[in-house]
């Protein structure tokens, strides 16, 4: 049975100050509650910008929304009053970000910075967030969370950080929770841990995750649905078993074909060429065109539309469906 998205970001564009060109490029995405939708692509192809601009977090004298909605429980975020986006925000929607030390205030404790954040939403005493701030750390299995409680950032190793993020993110019961790259900082080990740690705590919530990442393994652990962004366009996007089985856009090959799991049956990794284009330089058409091995004359002239391919899964790609898979990239 379909259900309303929790969250649906419509033909969103962001441009920068001075730039010639939005380098956020009319991105769709929805997901729904219970739902993860990892958002996949390169250092610089704009998938932080887009979660920023969901959060309200861009900063306005550098960035503007030239173009579409972000629908969050059938509100659109864009039109929202401050007022109303600061309420929202570590309340029903919630964010974790990437490295928890520029994140975390260092002159208060871990234990003041939870209690704090559910004193400004749920109205409670000094004591009862506490009391919450500690029932958190206990869900995220922080070692001996009580103690924990009255330390500082510093005194804290990465993984336990990262824990307190999550603990942070998810002590008001958010129906959205965003996760830029939570996991790259950390060693394998706790990146599983981590890893299963949001899995379970959203299977207890509800909540609708975006998990935020360039690392296809993190996806192929958490994700229900992908969306693959290149240069601040969604060149694919659907089912993760589609996706993983049939990629059908060139970036998306290249992408699998340098994760060794899946290189291995070819015998040997893959790389993309190039790099992702700045804006002064941005291609008319296809933005991947000067790095695709599958280029034509026509890709340098017209934008690809996103094209339905079958089982939920959309192409950008004049040449899709490839016959041709990774190993000929």
């Amino acid at each position: 049975m379909h259900r309303d998205p929790v969250l649906d970001v419509r033909d969103l564009s962001i441009r920068f100050r001075g730039q010639p060109i939005d380098l956020i490029d009319t991105v769709s995405f929805s997901i729904e509650r219970g739902k993860t939708l990892c958002l996949v692509g390169e250092s610089g192809c704009g998938k932080s910008v887009t979660s920023l601009a969901i959060m309200g977090l861009l900063p306005k004298r550098a960035a503007t929304v030239t173009q579409g909605a972000v629908r969050f429980d059938g509100d659109d975020l864009l039109t929202l009053p401050e007022t109303r986006i600061e309420d929202l925000r570590g309340n029903r929607m919630a964010m974790i970000f990437q490295e928890p030390m520029t994140s975390l205030n260092p002159s208060f404790t871990v234990g003041h910075q939870v209690a704090e954040a559910v004193r400004r939403h749920k109205g409670c005493t000094p004591a009862e967030a506490r009391d919450r701030a500690l029932e958190m750390f206990r869900k995220v299995r922080m070692p001996a969370a009580e103690k924990r409680l009255d330390d500082y950032p510093h005194q804290m190793s990465g993984g336990m950080r990262q824990r307190v993020m999550i603990a942070m993110a998810l002590a008001n019961d958010p129906e959205l929770l965003i996760a830029d790259e939570p996991t790259t900082a950390l060693d394998v080990t706790i990146q599983a841990q981590i890893l299963d740690l949001m899995r379970e705590l959203q299977d207890d919530t509800g909540a609708a995750l975006l998990m935020i990442t360039h690392d296809l393994g993190v996806v192929a652990e958490i994700a229900d649905d992908v969306a693959v962004m290149y240069a601040g366009r969604i060149v694919e996007s659907g089912p993760v078993a589609r996706i993983f089985d049939e990629p059908q856009h060139p970036y998306t090959l290249g992408l699998m074909g340098s994760m060794p799991a899946i290189a291995g049956r070819q015998g040997r990794l893959l790389t993309i060429p190039g790099a992702v284009p700045l804006p002064a330089s941005m291609p008319q058409g296809c933005r991947f065109a000067s790095r695709c091995p599958f280029v034509q004359d026509a890709c340098h002239v017209a934008r690809p539309a996103l094209s339905d391919m079958g089982g939920g899964q959309q192409v950008a790609c004049r040449r899709a469906p490839l016959d041709t898979m990774v190993g000929a990239a």
